[in-house]
């Protein structure tokens, strides 16, 4: 069963961001389109694989991230056995880092669940996002792998799962 179809999430009077929200027995998945501001972002909650990557220059970050976090939430109640987190964000803005950060808090709960699994990657391509890297890790007390992304972002990001 699928309840699939862009969204335009109206802010303040503009359309902002195409959301497809694919709906199984069990999960709620979500897909984003990257825009100059807004990363993509792919929850696919049956298979445990969610991913953020791009720029994320977002003026209004609630209005992006709050979808988001609430697919996640859900996720987090019953999670797959494996969870693999690809983070590769080039950029980011100060709301972004907050959202982030609270991304990884809530994913961290999985953690707490025993026979489950969560491995986050963080993809870097300079020094500057793997200390930004090191620093959530640090900050969140999350697990987390830094992988550089040799060649760019794209690098390693369609590995199979």
């Amino acid at each position: 069963m699928y309840f699939c179809g862009n969204k335009n999430y109206k802010q303040q009077g503009k359309a902002q961001n195409n959301y497809i929200y694919t709906k199984t027995k069990k999960m709620e998945s979500l897909q984003i389109a990257e825009s100059a501001k807004s990363p993509f972002v792919n929850f696919d909650c049956d298979n445990g694989f969610f991913e953020i990557r791009g720029r994320s220059i977002i003026e209004n970050t609630f209005s992006f991230y709050e979808p988001v976090f609430k697919v996640l939430s859900d996720y987090v109640k019953d999670p797959k056995d494996t969870t693999t987190v690809h983070l590769s964000l080039d950029y980011y803005n100060t709301s972004s880092q907050i959202w982030i950060y609270n991304i990884l808090k809530e994913l961290n709960k999985i953690n707490d669940i025993p026979g489950k699994e969560l491995k986050i990657t963080w993809f870097y391509s300079d020094s500057d996002l793997l200390d930004a890297g090191k620093d959530f890790r640090n900050v969140s007390k999350v697990p987390i792998e830094l992988k550089e992304a040799k060649g760019g972002f794209d690098d390693g990001l369609d590995e199979e799962i």
